[in-house]
């Protein structure tokens, strides 16, 4: 958690005072017993004394304003905010207040906060005793990525006799930003290693002996192949031994993120492109867990200024490639595929990994393959394509006729589905791993053919 304090004293701004509750129904009552005096003929003495009362209840209403006015509280705020601030998940946010005036208030206190920024708790209303700190707490969910900022805080108190209140707004800006929402990567930390994994949509890879590095020798177990066997070592043991691999280590997986168009698709209130960013940060953690090297290349950025992460590992990585990305969108121009291939090919000339992460249509191949063979003659390619979710335009399931727009609907969906599986038989013989998803499966599917690949020695 971040502390951002502000203090105002002296310098705190008089703020806007108005009539409370209080004064406004006692000058109610005032002028009520007035007109009555008024309607039933009252006496000249009657009068007076309501007069009298009136000219009263002003002076004492001036005094009470004048001592509101006079007051000098000096509020010292501090605000504690979540390093990092996950979209679509719900933070805490700390503000503590202290009071060093002379008199207890109950005061009612807002945090400003951007219009995309949901807010549970606000505002709040707590007694202040002078000489003490309050910690006030109140959710916040973030639905929109990006750099923000919490603009200030709104005070509102009474005066002494509560005739008045006045309302103040201390000026301060906290920056914030809104990253992915990590909550997965959280998720497949608790849940590693368990056999709960299949919630997450991955599953769980048999890897005995078939990675390529040596790891250690063991006795030999049933199912061993016997090109595990190690002879020198079964010779002077006088028992089968084996070698036992592991899983390679310092290899690079390379991130290509489509941030074109098509990208700001959504499902279940999210967009095609926030599911990319959350499954890619997944992946990533996994890969830099595994010991392997992470980098990121982006294409038709929306503000057209390209995202390029370096290669790197280590936690270090994992928090570049969130600052990288945190305030990426998806843009309205068409991805150039070929020439994210060939800046590809220039820069990395080691064997990679190479993910790409889009949502394609048929004609899209024309541009596109020759990309994809491109990066095939050096690098293992994995095209995660999404797919819209389609199921509501399936027909009815007793077989009742369709009505002429449902039924070009569902053609539609068929000829869709259709060109899709031709593209991934074509995909398929041009060697690169085509994986048609939905939106809320390519976190579980992408982790589960890294695992698949690392377990069988592919990569």
């Amino acid at each position: 958690m971040s502390e951002h304090p502000d203090i105002a004293d002296s310098r705190m701004p008089r703020g806007l005072v108005r009539p409370a509750g209080r004064l406004l129904g006692l000058l109610l009552a005032w002028w009520l017993i007035g007109a009555l005096c008024y309607w039933f003929g009252a006496a000249s003495g009657v009068i007076s004394t309501w007069m009298g009362i009136g000219v009263l209840i002003a002076i004492i209403a001036l005094i009470d304003a004048l001592r509101l006015l006079r007051e000098r509280p000096g509020f010292e705020v501090t605000r504690h905010l979540p390093e990092r601030w996950p979209v679509d998940a719900p933070v805490t946010v700390q503000t503590e207040i202290a009071h060093r005036g002379t008199r207890s208030i109950e005061a009612m206190i807002h945090d400003l906060h951007p219009g995309s920024i949901r807010s549970e708790g606000l505002p709040k209303v707590q007694t202040l005793q002078p000489g003490q700190r309050h910690r006030l707490f109140w959710r916040a969910t973030a639905r929109h990525r990006g750099a923000m900022a919490l603009d200030g805080i709104h005070l509102a108190w009474q005066s002494p006799l509560g005739f008045w209140s006045r309302r103040i707004h201390l000026e301060r800006r906290d920056p914030i930003r809104v990253y992915p929402n990590f909550n997965l990567v959280v998720q497949y930390g608790r849940l590693a290693g368990d056999r709960r994994l299949q919630a997450l949509g991955i599953h769980q890879q048999q890897r005995r002996g078939s990675g390529s590095d040596f790891h250690q020798l063991r006795d030999y177990r049933e199912g061993d192949s016997l090109r595990q066997v190690d002879w020198h070592a079964t010779s002077r043991m006088r028992k089968l031994i084996a070698k036992d691999y592991q899983e390679e280590r310092n290899q690079r997986v390379v991130f290509l993120l489509d941030c074109s168009r098509r990208m700001r698709i959504q499902d279940d209130g999210l967009s095609h492109f926030d599911r990319c960013l959350n499954a890619m940060l997944l992946l990533a953690h996994v890969a830099l867990k595994q010991g392997d090297e992470v980098s990121l290349q982006t294409l038709a950025a929306a503000d057209g200024r390209e995202r390029r992460l370096p290669a790197g590992r280590g936690q270090r990585q994992f928090g570049a490639l969130l600052e990288t990305v945190y305030d990426l969108d998806a843009g309205l121009g068409h991805p150039d595929f070929l020439g994210a291939a060939g800046d590809l090919m220039r820069s990395e000339r080691r064997r990679s990994l190479v993910v790409l992460l889009t949502n394609l249509r048929d004609e899209d191949h024309e541009d596109l393959d020759p990309a994809l063979s491109l990066m095939r003659q050096r690098h293992l390619v994995v095209l995660a394509d999404l797919r819209e979710s389609l199921d509501e335009l399936e027909g009815p399931a007793d077989g009742r006729p369709l009505k002429l727009e449902s039924a070009l609907l569902q053609a539609g969906n068929s000829l869709y589905r259709a060109q899709r599986q031709a593209a991934t038989r074509k995909l398929r013989q041009l060697g690169i791993i085509h994986l048609d998803l939905r939106p809320d499966q390519l976190a579980g599917a992408l982790v589960s053919q890294y695992r698949k690949l690392k377990a069988t020695g592919v990569f």
